[in-house]
């Protein structure tokens, strides 16, 4: 059972803060530049990648936070949708995750995978015609994080990851790739949490990842990615010595449950169950059960690794 007592505080103070943000201009083209928003100090940055290519990112150190002090930082990754609405401000969801985050304590990096390479919204392109595939978000996540244990006020032992749909899945594969090639100074995730993922490919090959604390969270209904595949797979990963992996399924719930908009169905989207297309959308139910939760995982993976 999740108890809500000691969380009513630091949802509070999110909330504020996310309805401080939710009023907050387009995002800056000028990479130097920070966003102005009311209360909010995200700032555009350049991240390197190799080959000399940059990523885009957007950054929220956490308050009081240097190298005396480094801070708990929670790097998340936007689904299919990309990191920005049309008229150019952070998505709903981007928006309202940085500022709950930051509110609990953490920095924030948001990478933006998609509007790096001039691109915004791949969910109505086939998975095999995407232009930015998983493997590419994969070596995106890595350079990322090698940037955020570089910077003076995080604390390089308590980096998590989040991740929604694509950035779920690309999150998972992430774990995977880490443990396989590993690359030397590669920091040891504090955990990881994802949002109804595809693991149809990760279960085939009973994928092994990297040992750090898992959060998945699933709609039962989902029609996009579906939650059976990742039932099993999470439970394969259960099964192995030492795990601390954690499943939740919400019950009458679609792709999209922990939002606030309401269900409907996408037409646009190829890559469903369903010729017709796919169902996305909110359940105020679940939501309510699930954003505590994710709370309670990243108070708990980072307090296990917490300075003495």
């Amino acid at each position: 059972m999740i108890r809500y007592g000691r969380l009513a505080p630091l949802l509070l103070c999110a909330l504020l803060a996310a309805c401080q943000y939710a009023g907050a201009p387009a995002a800056a083209t000028d990479p130097t530049e920070p966003l102005a928003s009311a209360g909010v100090a995200l700032q555009a940055v350049n991240l390197p990648l190799s080959g000399g290519a940059s990523l885009q990112a957007h950054w929220w150190p956490a308050d009081g936070a240097d190298a005396a002090h480094p801070q708990p930082a929670v790097m998340a990754l936007h689904g299919c949708g990309g990191l920005h609405a049309r008229s150019g401000q952070l998505s709903q969801r981007y928006r309202e995750t940085a500022a709950r985050l930051h509110a609990a304590g953490y920095a924030v990096l948001l990478p933006d995978s998609f509007g790096s390479r001039g691109l915004q919204s791949l969910c109505s392109t086939r998975y095999r015609e995407r232009d930015v595939p998983v493997a590419v978000r994969v070596q995106d996540a890595r350079a990322a994080i090698a940037w955020l244990a570089a910077q003076p006020g995080v604390d390089a032992r308590r980096i998590g990851v989040l991740g929604w749909s694509n950035g779920g899945t690309t999150t998972l594969n992430l774990m995977e790739q880490r443990r396989l090639h590993p690359a030397p100074g590669d920091v040891p995730l504090a955990g990881a949490a994802v949002f109804y993922p595809g693991c149809g490919p990760l279960l085939r090959r009973q994928a092994m990842l990297e040992p750090a604390p898992l959060l998945v969270q699933l709609g039962a209904l989902d029609d996009w990615t579906p939650a059976q595949p990742c039932m099993a797979f999470t439970r394969t990963l259960q099964a192995r010595p030492g795990s601390d992996v954690t499943l939740h399924v919400y019950a009458d719930s679609y792709h999209g449950f922990d939002g606030t908009a309401p269900v409907r169905l996408r037409a646009d989207v190829p890559n469903g169950v369903s010729p017709q297309g796919v169902h996305e959308g909110g359940n105020p139910a679940a939501r309510a059960q699930a954003l505590p939760a994710l709370d309670a995982f990243w108070m708990r993976v980072f307090a296990a690794r917490s300075q003495p």
